[in-house]
């Protein structure tokens, strides 16, 4: 294929554990998780050689082990995986690659060293960020996905990191929209990356904590749904997150003071998802006039339930391991010319041999892959 991606979700719980029905069927519908009852207590081992193969399969072989230990008040793990596989639209020169120096520290900094570099000169969409000095360049993949490399002028390390606090989603569609086609000559790293990440660590730094804490997370309706009883009708969230039309109507009722809903038949999905509308048990439903409308508020507290916690459950940790390879192809296979580029005149010649800021972006959803800087090609 000339594009694959590919998410995996496993959710792996302690052995006994009863997932809510719900639970079991929105993890699998809208997530496409898996969910596992594995022994973390009794055989470790045997769950550490599960998780891990589950995530060589998941990654086609190329990530092959996320986990080597689960302690043992481990109740729930989270395991993301992100498999990539992309053939660019104009392949590099394979003869072309060679030997070129990269700056980690500034074209007169230190400790600069020699990587291979891919070259190749085609027309790409191109943009100089005039307020920040950075150059940024598209290379397309095939499949409407797009690498997009944002490189300051004579780049560095704090450059970049000066750089990324000043992207967001709205900056990085603004830029793309004002990329002009230019012929370009484009030097460019050779790179195999690959990351782990421990998604607890970064969660808490945004300020989640409750659902990691044995004694504060409110897991519990996850394993064994509860009743409650008596007062004001609370919203499960279980219940709100289900594909039905309820669920659509009470989503734009929460985003507009007053509404008065109207369904409308006959719209696909794509078309339903426009302002003032959702999507909801194939029925697409719209907010088309103002109207005096009392809307029901979830009850924060969570007395008059039925039944009480007899265990904490809580997350223990989540896991998120990437793999990228960029290469003159994009990934294996695919056909290259031999067509030497150095003589070739370009308008723009971009050599990215610093530091720089990667992208690689769903143009028909504008969903970011992969996102990162890379100081050290290496």
């Amino acid at each position: 294929k000339d594009l694959l991606i590919q998410i995996g979700n496993g959710i792996f719980a302690q052995k006994g554990t009863t997932f809510d029905k719900r639970y079991d069927k929105l993890a699998k519908d809208l997530y496409q998780s898996e969910l596992q009852q594995l022994d973390f207590v009794g055989d470790e081992m045997g769950s550490v050689r599960f998780i891990n193969n589950w995530v060589h399969n998941q990654t086609h072989g190329r990530i092959a082990d996320i986990v080597s230990h689960i302690s043992s008040d481990t109740i729930l793990m989270i395991v993301n995986t992100l498999y990539f596989r992309g053939l660019w639209e104009e392949a590099f020169q394979p003869l072309a690659t060679r030997n070129r120096r990269f700056f980690p520290n500034g074209p007169d900094g230190p400790d600069s060293f020699d990587i291979p570099m891919m070259a190749k000169s085609h027309c790409m969409p191109y943009y100089f960020w005039q307020e920040e000095n950075v150059r940024v360049v598209g290379v397309p993949y095939r499949q409407n996905v797009t690498m997009y490399i944002f490189m300051p002028m004579n780049s560095t390390r704090e450059l970049v990191q000066s750089l990324q606090s000043k992207i967001s989603a709205e900056r990085i569609n603004d830029i793309v929209t004002k990329m002009k086609m230019k012929s370009v000559t484009l030097l460019f790293p050779k790179m195999h990356i690959s990351n782990s990440i421990s998604l607890k660590n970064v969660l808490q730094q945004l300020g989640v904590y409750t659902l990691f804490e044995r004694q504060d997370a409110d897991l519990y309706r996850l394993l064994t749904g509860l009743n409650r009883a008596g007062g004001e009708e609370t919203l499960d969230l279980l219940d709100v997150l289900q594909d039905t039309k309820e669920n659509a109507i009470r989503q734009l009722q929460q985003q507009y003071a007053e509404c008065a809903i109207v369904e409308r038949n006959g719209i696909e999905r794509g078309d339903c998802l426009k302002e003032h509308c959702a999507w909801g048990g194939q029925m697409c439903v719209c907010c088309v006039e103002q109207a005096d409308f009392r809307r029901r508020r979830r009850r924060d507290t969570v007395s008059g339930m039925m039944a009480s916690k007899n265990e904490s459950i809580f997350v223990n940790e989540m896991l998120h391991k990437v793999d990228l390879t960029v290469n003159e192809r994009g990934t294996e296979g695919g056909a290259a010319t031999a067509t030497l580029i150095d003589r070739i005149s370009s308008q723009i010649s971009f050599i990215v041999n610093g530091p720089f800021m990667m992208v690689i972006r769903e143009e028909t959803t504008r969903l970011p892959l992969f996102y990162g800087n890379v100081y050290n090609p290496k």
